[in-house]
């Protein structure tokens, strides 16, 4: 039997020791509330016991506001796949500076931007931007119903693709209620947040990831299916893989439709390889939706896909095109930031031997750890992405993924900062500038974390 009360006073003391090491990280965040919702710009900055406020940031490593170091496997939500303030992003920006940091207008680099675009990803001839991902996918379900003529559009349970009203649907976040979520073969469509418009979760599709049941809800509804939106490898749902031959029947069968397939890649993208999920899995959609890693650190997001696809985006030739327009699209700074990166990446593909080869270093040896020490306890995750779920697996899905132990999720996130990881709640990354020593340091965290938890009686 667990004794909860004695649970919550460990993690109270857990929670002191962060509290009692970043003081003025906790008077920062403090003093945010009174100006910003929950003291943060981002939902997704809230932490136990609260928000890291970060000082500087270089190579591998972050320091707080009291000059705590870090070992970052978070890296801005992945974008940083070159480290911290990598030299030839600085370098691009100082040089582009002088130029100015706005125009509204065309401006050369755009060109450079989206050539490397069109010539690292097999599935992208046109590629059109924007500045964040919520804003990208947003776009290519514009443009799949446009072309289609079609009203649904299908995602799978646990994607997160943004936060518009029209993909805040499902996330898979716990509920009081598990009924709430339907069967596992037909998950329901529930709105993740008060305000949104009916139709926006009403004609919203909502699939069983790797689950061949995915594939008899298409075809139900496949006469008013404009597109299906996946995300290769689920982030926010717990960093869980697609089935390689789940993604190939799914291009099968919405080919088959007349139904848009839409790659979400704006984690994978540039990351799993140069080519990006499409790459990794052979599999090559209608669109893909980007950000992150793209941007160089800076916002950005972009919709490309084949020219045929893209057709209703040539605003002066196709009649019924779609509407794209921001101000900021194709900011010189932004494209300058993320041609350094693109090119860095493109001319050296060999980094993602490495990358991957550390990822696949941390899941065989943390699930060989637990295995041999009867934790429950498994690591997921493919390539350079990664994160550890306190369950015995396996994991194919978001509702697997709930199934681990709430305490152990919650001890193990406080060890995690307390002994200094930089990571976020549900999912890791390496990048280029990590070193072996540095998946060491993780590997060896994660082992002490446990045998910390199952010593407290937690496990």
């Amino acid at each position: 039997m667990v004794d909860k009360e004695r649970i919550t006073r460990l993690f109270d003391g857990y929670r002191d020791e962060i509290r009692a090491k970043s003081p003025k990280s906790l008077a920062i965040w403090q003093k945010n509330r009174a100006v910003m919702p929950a003291g943060v710009g981002s939902v997704f900055r809230l932490a136990d016991p609260f928000p890291q406020v970060v000082k500087r940031a270089s190579g591998t490593r972050v320091w707080d506001a009291d000059d705590n170091e870090y070992l970052d496997l978070m890296l801005g939500f992945s974008v940083m796949i070159l480290g911290n303030a990598p030299d030839e992003v600085q370098v691009a920006i100082r040089e582009a500076l002088p130029g100015g940091t706005h125009y509204g207008q065309c401006h050369e680099n755009e060109y450079a931007f989206a050539k490397l675009f069109c010539d690292m990803v097999p599935g992208v001839e046109k590629v059109t931007f924007c500045n964040s991902g919520t804003e990208a996918t947003m776009y290519a379900l514009r443009l799949a119903r446009a072309t289609t003529g079609r009203p649904l559009i299908a995602k799978f349970e646990g994607g997160y693709h943004g936060t518009h009203d029209l993909r805040a649907v499902s996330l898979g976040r716990p509920r009081p209620d598990a009924d709430q979520f339907g069967p596992v073969e037909d998950p329901a469509a529930i709105p993740e947040s008060p305000g949104l418009a009916d139709g926006a979760w009403q004609d919203t599709i909502v699939l069983p990831y790797n689950h061949p049941a995915a594939f008899e809800k298409i075809l139900c509804h496949a006469d008013r299916l404009a597109g299906v939106i996946i995300e290769p490898v689920l982030g926010a749902g717990g960093t869980i893989p697609v089935h390689g031959e789940f993604l190939t029947e799914l291009r099968w069968l919405t080919r088959e439709i007349g139904a848009f397939l839409i790659f979400d890649e704006i984690i994978t993208g540039f990351r799993l390889a140069p080519g990006g999920a499409q790459e990794f899995y052979g599999v090559i959609p209608d669109v893909s939706t980007y950000g992150k890693v793209a941007g160089g650190g800076l916002p950005f997001g972009a919709v490309g896909g084949t020219a045929e696809a893209m057709r209703l985006t040539e605003y002066d030739r196709e009649p019924g095109s779609i509407l794209i327009a921001g101000t900021f699209n194709g900011n010189p700074l932004v494209t300058a930031a993320g041609t350094a990166v693109l090119r860095r990446l493109s001319g050296e593909p060999q980094l993602y031997a490495r990358m991957n080869a550390m990822g696949e270093r941390f899941r065989t040896e943390i699930n060989s750890f637990a295995q041999e020490r009867d934790y429950p306890a498994i690591a997921t995750g493919v390539g350079s992405m990664f994160w550890m779920h306190a369950l015995r697996g396996p994991v194919n899905d978001v509702r697997d993924a709930r199934q681990g132990s709430p305490d152990a999720s919650v001890g193990l996130r406080l060890l995690y900062r307390k002994n200094g990881l930089h990571i976020s709640s549900h999912h890791g990354f390496m990048c280029t500038a990590h070193s072996d020593e540095d998946i060491t340091q993780l590997i060896e965290t994660h082992k002490a974390a446990m045998e910390e938890l199952r010593a407290q009686g937690v496990w």
